[in-house]
């Protein structure tokens, strides 16, 4: 027994050191202000991460998962990068217009939206998603939100965001340190994580959405996945 107690303790320690406390920083990309050049690199820079470590993969392995829904609303959308790898009828929602914009996809339609008071009808989509979108909200927020996100959806809603941990926040630091990414990159994207929430805190969440079913899934590298399904 006094073997064991010293391990349990060093444990918890190592668990707690690694998901570090939960810190609501704002994200200059948020804000009204930022330069316009420096606005776009980080654009650039978020289409980067999500083709070549893993976004785009976990968007498309969670619609799979819902049997590749033919019509897609996208909360948060940014770019609508991720709607650019899948099919079907995408709409991409976003309050900065100018996000919605860069790089236009005609393909896909854009509406510049609040994601607390979504614009659309009951039911109007086969699927309602978001990505790393979740952690720029509250708890109870995020519950608003998914409910709202649910009452649109027909079939499912699907979100994903890191998860809050501390080693996806070394390398956001290790691409900031090696300038690989921009400077609004450099100062948002430690906070991002910073601001994110462990699988735990993301299936408590869920839980409080009613008239839906909640499943909270682990996704690599270092992401989580909520599933609401009607």
């Amino acid at each position: 027994m006094s073997t064991r107690e010293p391990l349990s303790t060093h444990r918890s320690s190592l668990i707690a050191w690694l998901t570090p406390q939960r810190l609501d920083e704002p994200e200059l990309l948020d804000e009204h202000d930022a330069p316009i050049a420096d606005a776009e690199r980080s654009l650039r820079d978020l289409r980067r991460i999500n083709k070549y470590f893993g976004g785009g993969a976990i968007y498309k392995r969670l619609l799979r998962r819902a049997g590749n829904p033919r019509s897609i609303l996208d909360v948060g959308t940014g770019t609508s990068d991720l709607l650019e790898v899948v099919d079907g009828f995408r709409v991409g929602l976003d309050f900065k217009i100018d996000h919605l914009l860069y790089q236009r996809n005609r393909a896909i339609h854009k509406v510049v939206g609040d994601a607390k008071n979504l614009p659309f009808r009951d039911g109007s989509f086969d699927a309602v998603t978001s990505a790393h979108f979740f952690h720029h909200f509250t708890p109870d927020e995020n519950a608003g939100i998914l409910g709202d996100m649910l009452r649109v959806a027909r079939r499912v809603v699907l979100v994903n965001d890191t998860r809050r941990h501390r080693l996806p926040l070394l390398f956001v630091q290790l691409l900031g340190a090696l300038r690989l990414v921009g400077r609004i990159t450099r100062f948002d994207a430690p906070g991002s994580v910073r601001r994110g929430y462990t699988v735990e805190e993301a299936r408590d969440i869920a839980k409080r959405v009613p008239g839906g079913r909640a499943e909270v899934v682990k996704l690599l590298p270092f992401r989580f996945g909520i599933l609401l399904w009607k």
